[in-house]
C-alpha cells in the first residue's frame, strides 16, 4: 500500500523457462497482444488455440520459450498472471569441410502485453541471451519491426547486412 507522496511499488517480474503445460498460456498471451493491437478483433480466428496447440506440440522441442509473470508486490498470496513470452528456435547449421557445424537461434514473437511492468521485453531477452550462451549458440538472429528495431540496437543488436531475402513457395497460407 502506498503512503502520501510515495509512488506504489513496482509489480513482482518473474522470467522462467515455459514447459509443455504453458501452451494455453502463451496463446492466450499471443491472442491478447494482437488483439490489444488492433491486428484482429477480439474473438477473431476461432480455431486459433487449436492450431496454436498443434504447433506448441510438434515445435517446442526444438524452441526455447520463455515467459514473463507479474503480481502486485508484497502479495505473495496473489497468482503470477502470464504478462510477456519470447520464443527462440534453435537452427543447428550443416557442417561443411573445415567448418563444423554450429547452433544459433532465431528470436521472434517477443510479447509484452500493454500491462506488463516496464522492463518486460528486457528481462525477457536477457533470459534469451544467457541462454544462448550456455547452450554454445554463436549468434542470436531477428528481424525486428521498425518500432522494434531500436530496441535491439540498446540490447546489443546490430544491423547484418541488407534485409532478409523471401520467397513464397505459395504453400500455406503466405
Amino acid at each position: 500500500m502506498s503512503t502520501a507522496g510515495q509512488e506504489p511499488a513496482e509489480p513482482e517480474v518473474r522470467v522462467r523457462r515455459a514447459g509443455t503445460t504453458d501452451g494455453d498460456a502463451v496463446a492466450a498471451l499471443r491472442r491478447a497482444w494482437v488483439e490489444q493491437r488492433g491486428r484482429a478483433t477480439p474473438g477473431a480466428d476461432p480455431g486459433f488455440e487449436h492450431g496454436f496447440a498443434t504447433w506448441w506440440r510438434a515445435e517446442l522441442s526444438h524452441h526455447a520459450v520463455w515467459v514473463a509473470e507479474a503480481r502486485a508486490a508484497g502479495a505473495e498470496w496473489a497468482e503470477w498472471a502470464a504478462v510477456g513470452s519470447l520464443d527462440v528456435a534453435e537452427v543447428a547449421a550443416m557442417p561443411a569441410p573445415g567448418r563444423p557445424g554450429e547452433r544459433w537461434g532465431y528470436v521472434g514473437s517477443l510479447v509484452a502485453l500493454g500491462e506488463a511492468p516496464r522492463g518486460v521485453p528486457r528481462k525477457l531477452l536477457g533470459a534469451a541471451v544467457a541462454h544462448a550462451r550456455d547452450r554454445g549458440l554463436v549468434r542470436l538472429v531477428l528481424r525486428p519491426s521498425p518500432a522494434g528495431a531500436a530496441f535491439y540496437r540498446a540490447a546489443g543488436f546490430s544491423p547484418a547486412g541488407e534485409e532478409m531475402m523471401v520467397l513464397s513457395t505459395g504453400g500455406g497460407d503466405g
